[in-house]
Order: C-alpha cells, then sequence, then structure tokens
C-alpha cells in the first residue's frame, strides 16, 4: 500500500511537470456526424469562443459561421474572427461558433441542382443535409444564437449564390469568394438573374469578392473589354454585380475587387472584408477622452449602441458584464459617482441571475456609506451564489447580529444529516433559541445565520454552510471551510 501512494504521488508530480512543459493549445474539435440524407460519414471542425476566452460565460450565446471547404479555410477563419472579437479587447467583431465543413465529393456537394427545387428538401442533397441535418445538430450541441453566416470559395462561393437565391431565410448573412458563376456556360448565374427578385431579402447582407485572373494589378475596367476565356470568370460575376445593384432598399450588398490577389490567394482577405462588412454596426467608437469623461453620457451611448446590436442580430445582445464591470470600479475610484451608479445598473439589469453584478452593485453603495442598499445587494448576490468575499463584506456591515432568524425558521434546518463518503451523522438542534451542530467526539458549534439558507460558524474562520431546501423541507447542506468542501444530506428529523 505504502509503494502504491509513492508511485501514485511520482505520476502526480511527473504530470503536473510534464503538463507543465508541454501543453496542447486547443482551438477546436473534430466531429463526425452520419448522414441518412447522404447515406455517409461527415466530417466537421467545430471551434468555440470558449475554447480561447479567459472569460467563462456559461449563460452566453454565439452566433454561427458554417464554412465551406472547411479543411482549407477553418484556421485562417478562426485567426481573424479571435483576433477581432476577443485578442487585445477588441470588440469589432462579435464572438462567434466557427462549423467547418470538410469535403467528400466537392463537385457533388457543391455544385446546385438545376432547375432549383422549390423546397430544399429537393434540392442538392447537400443543401438538405447542411439545413435538415447539420444545423440541428449545432443548435443542439452548441450555445448558439439564431444569428447564422455562410461562407464559401469558388464552387463553394457558388452554393452560397446559389442559398441567397433559392432559400434565402436560411442564413442571415452570405460571404461569396471568387464564385465560380460562370460554371457550365453561366447556367446556375441565368437561373439567379431571374430568381433573386422574386425572394424577400430584407435585412439580408452580401459580401461578394472578385480574384485577379489577369496580369497583377490590371484594372477591373480593363478586364470589363476583356474578351478572352481568362477573364470570363471575373465577367460573370461582374454580371451578377450588375443585377444586384438594382436591388431596391433593405438588401445589403457589397462588391470588391482584388487586383492584386489571385483565386487561390484571394480567401484570407475576402474573410476578413466580408466580416467587416457585415458586422460593420458592431463595433463601439469611442476614445479615450469618452471614456474619461466624468458624466454618465458614454453609459448612454453604449445602452443605444447594444440596443442598436440587437436590432440588427435579432435577439437582445448586453455589453460584457466584466468590461461594464471595470468602468463602474475605474468611475468609482475616481468618485464619478453617477457615472459608476450608471454602470453597475447597467449590469444588474443586463445580468440579474449574477451574483457578481448584485455584489458590485452592493460595493458602490457601501463606498457611498448607503449601508441598508449595500446589505440588499450583498444579500441578493448570496441568494445567487454563496461567495465567502460577499460573506465578509456583508457581516462587517450588520455585525452578524442585525440579521436574525426566528425560532420558527431555525426550527426548519433541524435534524439528522449523514456526511457523504464518511457516513457520520450530524445533528442539527436547537438550543437557547440558537442553532447548534453536533457530532460524536467533537466540541458543538454554533451555526450562524448569515442570509436564507446561508450560515457559518461562530468562531471559526472560511467556513460557510449552505443549505438545498425543497419549501421548507431540508434536502442537503453543502460545508465550504479551509480543508476542503463537503456535503451532507438530510436524514431524518
Amino acid at each position: 500500500m505504502k509503494n502504491t501512494i509513492i508511485i501514485l504521488v511520482v505520476i502526480l508530480i511527473y504530470g503536473r511537470v510534464a503538463a507543465q512543459q508541454s501543453q496542447p493549445i486547443i482551438i477546436g474539435k473534430i466531429e463526425t456526424i452520419h448522414s441518412r440524407i447522404l447515406n455517409e460519414n461527415r466530417k466537421i471542425l467545430v471551434y468555440s469562443p470558449t475554447n480561447t476566452s479567459n472569460l467563462v460565460q456559461p449563460e452566453k450565446r454565439y452566433p454561427v459561421l458554417y464554412l465551406l471547404d472547411g479543411e482549407a479555410h477553418f484556421y485562417s477563419t478562426i485567426g481573424i474572427i479571435q483576433q477581432l472579437s476577443q485578442a487585445n479587447g477588441n470588440g469589432v467583431l462579435p464572438e462567434m461558433i466557427v462549423v467547418g465543413i470538410e469535403n467528400t465529393n466537392r463537385f457533388r456537394d457543391l455544385v446546385p441542382a438545376y432547375p432549383a427545387a422549390e423546397k430544399i428538401e429537393k434540392a442538392n442533397p447537400f443543401m438538405n443535409f447542411l439545413s435538415t441535418e447539420l444545423m440541428p445538430y449545432i443548435e443542439k450541441h452548441y450555445p448558439t444564437a439564431p444569428y447564422k453566416v455562410i461562407v464559401g470559395h469558388s464552387l463553394g462561393g457558388l452554393t452560397v449564390i446559389d442559398l441567397l437565391a433559392n432559400y434565402p431565410t436560411l442564413f442571415n448573412a452570405y460571404i461569396a469568394i471568387d464564385p465560380s458563376l460562370w460554371y457550365n456556360n453561366e447556367k446556375y448565374l441565368n437561373q439567379y438573374l431571374s430568381q433573386v427578385n422574386k425572394q424577400p431579402l430584407n435585412n439580408i447582407k452580401l459580401f461578394m469578392s472578385i480574384a485577379n485572373p489577369m496580369p497583377i494589378g490590371t484594372d477591373l475596367s480593363a478586364i470589363k473589354k476583356d474578351r478572352t476565356n481568362e477573364s470570363q470568370p471575373v465577367r460573370s460575376i461582374l454580371k451578377f454585380d450588375q443585377f444586384l445593384q438594382t436591388r431596391s432598399t433593405g438588401f445589403k450588398y457589397h462588391q470588391k475587387y482584388y487586383n492584386r490577389d489571385r483565386h487561390n490567394s484571394v480567401p484570407l482577405i475576402s474573410e476578413y472584408d466580408g466580416l467587416r462588412f457585415i458586422f460593420d454596426f458592431y463595433f463601439f467608437d469611442a476614445t479615450e477622452k469618452d471614456f474619461a469623461d466624468s458624466t454618465n453620457l458614454i453609459t448612454s451611448r453604449l445602452q443605444a449602441h447594444y440596443r442598436n446590436i440587437s436590432s440588427e442580430l435579432g435577439y437582445k445582445v448586453s455589453p460584457p458584464e466584466s468590461l461594464i464591470n471595470y468602468f463602474g470600479y475605474d468611475a468609482l475610484g475616481k468618485k464619478q459617482y453617477n457615472k459608476a451608479a450608471a454602470f453597475f445598473q447597467m449590469n444588474v439589469e443586463n445580468y440579474p441571475s449574477s451574483s457578481n453584478s448584485f455584489d458590485s452593485y452592493g460595493d458602490f453603495f457601501a463606498a457611498r456609506k448607503d449601508t441598508i442598499n449595500a446589505i440588499r445587494n450583498y444579500e441578493k448576490a448570496l441568494a445567487i451564489k454563496t461567495e465567502l468575499n460577499t460573506i465578509q463584506k456583508l457581516n462587517a456591515l450588520i455585525k452578524r447580529e442585525s440579521y436574525k432568524l426566528s425560532q420558527t425558521e431555525l426550527q426548519m434546518y433541524q435534524g439528522v444529516y449523514t456526511l457523504e463518503n464518511y457516513k457520520i451523522d450530524i445533528v442539527l438542534k436547537i438550543q437557547d433559541g440558537k442553532l447548534w451542530a453536533i457530532v460524536p467526539g467533537q466540541p458543538e458549534d454554533e451555526f450562524v445565520p448569515l442570509s436564507k439558507d446561508v450560515f457559518t460558524v461562530k468562531g471559526k474562520q472560511g467556513y460557510t454552510i449552505t443549505f438545498k431546501m425543497n419549501g421548507s423541507k431540508p434536502l442537503e447542506f453543502t460545508s465550504v471551510q479551509p480543508n476542503g468542501i463537503f456535503k451532507a444530506f438530510f436524514k431524518n428529523e
């Protein structure tokens, strides 16, 4: 037994050293899902913002970007999104889930059906797989928001245009990178010229890029005049571009020509520009001077900005809790009280289930010597989550004696509890109007109430006992203490 323990310790120490020396960088994962429609297994590459974020936001949901030819463009797309949504405190783009779809038979999947089916269930089988199998799978297993983007290059770009022309409500935004509209003598292009005007494209966005197939630096006007096969891919795209320019208001479209990029080099810069175009409303343009202003004008601007973001995306988006918290404490430290109050109140309103938002608001009131409101917010924080720091601040304000439970309220917690793993019974009993914990062979401890269902141990530091109740009946309690966390289940009265 002793040798086993020594070996185990060595393994643990070695494991920690090895982990410190070589830790993997995880940006996503590979999943395989079976498609009944395609009658094959399909590999997908999935990135979630939680893979690269230092902030834990369990309730946050993210737009989803679906990426055709995922094996070619997955890593570069993640790099752009992570850089512009997380790195250096950027908020140019929203954080997004990226789903890269690997190819098995590229021409089968990315050449559209002709003529187009009215319902996607009868379209190219890959389209059906995308809408009825893959997208529901992602929405079931990942924290997705309703906003969806599709990105495709070359034949993938042709697929993107086909989706826009025939099934536009499937996505909110489309990025077609040098799409192969020339394919099959423009048969699909001519179909789109008649089909697009039949579709409701309000609030839909399309970014379409064009690569240069001729000598580097060739001007677009020169390509328009050229009649060789070399320029045919560009002229086909321009034909569609000219048609799209006539669309009525409501459809947001932008085309960009890259005279120094070829068909194979244009995806990266197109993805960057396309995402900047689609989310041109997302960045909050403010200077240090704006944030240094002692008034609460900046909070009003932030609220208006996020209302606009919510309107554009179609669901509520709130400013990051940690960012607003930082601004609140910064203002509080500078004694800009109206501004600080506005920031802390913003978080309380936007994150009503966050104990931290109420704890921070309590700090504001404590700094203002408003004891009643400080206590009220600390208690709200503890009702959501037990935090020792909050308890200590609350104790300092109420001197502990100010929170009382009546004899009847204390009686709810009486009874015998069995300590998990140790099978030791703990008896909670009222004596002289106080709740005592009695353990065989140990001195009796007084449980002192801090808030509803939360106690500490008199004369001991670092103890927090939280009861889980079913109405007025106890189910269990958890004791967080310096030597660990222990759970005891209610046995009987």
